[in-house]
């Protein structure tokens, strides 16, 4: 059978695997399948392995995912075993730990079982919640067949929490998922989830139809122990049918099936001949019956059976004796169920209000780290915020200087090209337009040079109302920067030309250049701004305010620097306010 085949393999895996990494994987994987029939041979492989998980953990900063797998599959075995007190301390370490490595597949499937666990405690609004929890994760990710093992335990939920049909909803949409991705081992548990609520319903004839359809299903798979579980719904549906004859040669199946396989369970067979014993005592032959109560009396206290289990095989012994006529011995066990049931109940309260309190220590933690995380996330996202605004002020490298703690800087660049740029006739355009009709304008405009700047790798130092300043070769010295400043301005000139065919006024800018020596730095306390002086600037600013529409008006020395690449235009000498007589030149473009 394909699952004992498999069981067989990562046996082999776990004692003989070339690595310790594949050693352990396979006993990982190898304790949760053998979570139902052996719980005391998966718990020695876990031990077996925690040094290796625990070494895991300490080579790296981060939760190692071999640890928390380890807790993971600790939480399920716990859980199948009735200690829920260890399964859902280990299942909520894994889900803190999925979450720390972001590994949200990781996170459905421990969600899923702290759900199953507090589904199994009887916590069932407690378990629906993370039942929901785990199915809304799993559709985010797009992990369909996840969200159908979530949309099992919801049905469940519903279903122990007397809420039919609702189940009954939960578990034909988990069985259409199922079928959706082809998952048959979802199908199956799915059918015997659907089976089960029918049962409940006193659906019988739909209940076994469908029980008979997951044990099929199981067959195929080679699923002994779910067989089991599906055998059995079918026998306990003949038992209300009122067809003993059948159910019991059900359960005697049932009791072949899981004497002759290794995965059978202890606790499988004590409810396996108490079927048996209930069909017997009904029977014309009822002293049949006293053998598979004894039977499984001893059964269930040599294997330490919960106490769940034990407190049925006391109730079926006191019946059956009343039944027989032995009053003094059916009331002994009449005393044993009552005090044990009593027991159960007050560890159950007790147990209860400690699984309340782990849950809410748990999400009390939670939603501190979320808090903190929350926090975190937004003081970087202020960081970012400050650094984004830094750098809309401020050059990029400056902005680094200024987080490492600088608080004056003052540069001298020897060799830089300057631009000024400005829109003509701006006062009487601003008056045609709206406040908000002149800055959507001016945006464009600004925006479209911004591009340029970054594509030439110049610095834009600053705008002010309708004019535009960028220079080369600062903060970053660069020897082309006189160059990469002409090509900008080409582009700028070319750019309004196209911009002003759309407007029903066209516009134009005068733009100037120099070259030459600079002091850079940052000025103000509360709002910085990068800027430059020297003469360098006030002749750039010069020749823009003294050129043309349309035109580039640059120095001498501009047109010095780029004669062999770009055409100039002479204009001749002129007088330029504050500097005297100039030779000065109008860009052209390329050579």
């Amino acid at each position: 059978m394909k699952h004992l085949q498999r069981l067989a393999e990562l046996e082999e895996l776990s004692k003989t695997a070339a690595t310790e990494e594949k050693r352990v994987e396979a006993a990982l994987e190898l304790a949760f399948e053998l979570r139902n029939n052996n719980a005391a041979e998966a718990v020695r492989l876990l031990e077996s392995i925690r040094h290796s998980a625990e070494k895991a953990d300490e080579e790296q900063e981060a939760p190692s995912q071999t640890r928390t797998e380890w807790y993971f599959a600790r939480g399920v075995v716990a859980s199948c075993s009735f200690e829920f007190d260890i399964a859902l301390e280990a299942l909520f370490q894994a889900l803190e730990r999925f979450r720390r490595l972001h590994a949200q597949e990781g996170e459905v499937r421990a969600l899923r079982w702290i759900a199953i666990t507090y589904r199994n405690i009887g916590m069932y609004v407690t378990g629906l919640e993370y039942a929901e929890q785990a199915r809304m994760l799993a559709k985010e990710l797009g992990l369909i067949n996840l969200v159908g093992y979530a949309t099992t335990i919801v049905g469940d939920c519903y279903m122990m929490n007397k809420e039919p049909e609702k189940a009954i909803i939960e578990h034909r949409e988990a069985l259409r998922v199922a079928r959706e991705v082809q998952d048959g081992v979802l199908e199956s548990q799915a059918l015997w989830s659907l089976a089960r609520e029918y049962e409940e319903m006193n659906r019988l004839d739909d209940a076994i139809a469908t029980y008979r359809q997951s044990y099929e299903l199981r067959r195929e798979q080679g699923d002994a122990m779910g067989m089991g579980t599906s055998n059995y719904g079918m026998a306990s549906v003949m038992e209300k049918q009122g067809k003993p004859c059948e159910a019991l040669k059900e359960y005697h199946r049932l009791a072949r099936l899981l004497r002759d396989s290794p995965v059978g369970s202890p606790q499988a067979e004590v409810f396996i001949n108490l079927g048996i014993a209930r069909v017997l005592k009904r029977s014309k032959k009822p002293e049949r019956a006293r053998k598979y109560l004894l039977e499984t009396f001893e059964f269930a206290k040599k294997h330490g059976s919960a106490g769940t289990v034990l407190v049925n095989v006391y109730l079926e012994m006191a019946n059956y004796l009343k039944q027989m006529g032995e009053f003094e011995q059916a009331l002994e066990y009449y005393e044993y169920y009552h005090k044990l049931n009593q027991d159960l109940l007050q560890r159950e309260a007790q147990q209860t209000s400690q699984y309340f309190r782990q849950a809410y220590e748990f999400d009390k933690a939670r939603q501190q780290n979320e808090i903190y995380r929350l926090r975190n996330e937004e003081l970087a996202e202020v960081n970012r915020q400050n650094e984004r605004l830094l750098l809309n002020v401020l050059p990029e490298a400056i902005a680094k200087r200024m987080k490492s703690g600088e608080t004056m800087i003052a540069e001298y660049f020897e060799n830089v090209t300057v631009l000024f740029a400005d829109i003509v006739d701006f006062t009487q355009l601003a008056a045609k337009h709206s406040p908000e009709e002149l800055v959507s304008l001016l945006n464009r405009i600004f925006s479209a040079f911004d591009i340029f700047s970054e594509q030439y790798n110049l610095e834009k130092i600053k705008t002010i109302g309708d004019a535009y300043m960028i220079v080369g070769g600062v903060p970053h010295p660069n020897p082309h920067h006189a160059e990469s400043v002409a090509n900008m301005a080409l582009e700028m000139l070319e750019t309004i030309h196209l911009l002003s065919k759309s407007l029903p006024s066209p516009i134009d800018i005068r733009i100037g250049i120099h070259t030459g020596a600079v002091v850079a730095g940052v000025i103000g306390q509360k709002k910085f701004s990068y800027d430059l002086w020297g003469d360098t600037v006030n002749t750039a600013s010069r020749m823009e305010s003294h050129g043309e529409a349309g035109k580039i008006h640059v120095s001498e020395t501009v047109q010095r620097a780029l004669a062999s690449t770009f055409s100039f235009e002479a204009r001749g000498t002129m007088e330029i306010k504050g500097k005297g007589v100039m030779n000065t030149y109008f860009l052209t473009g390329l050579r």
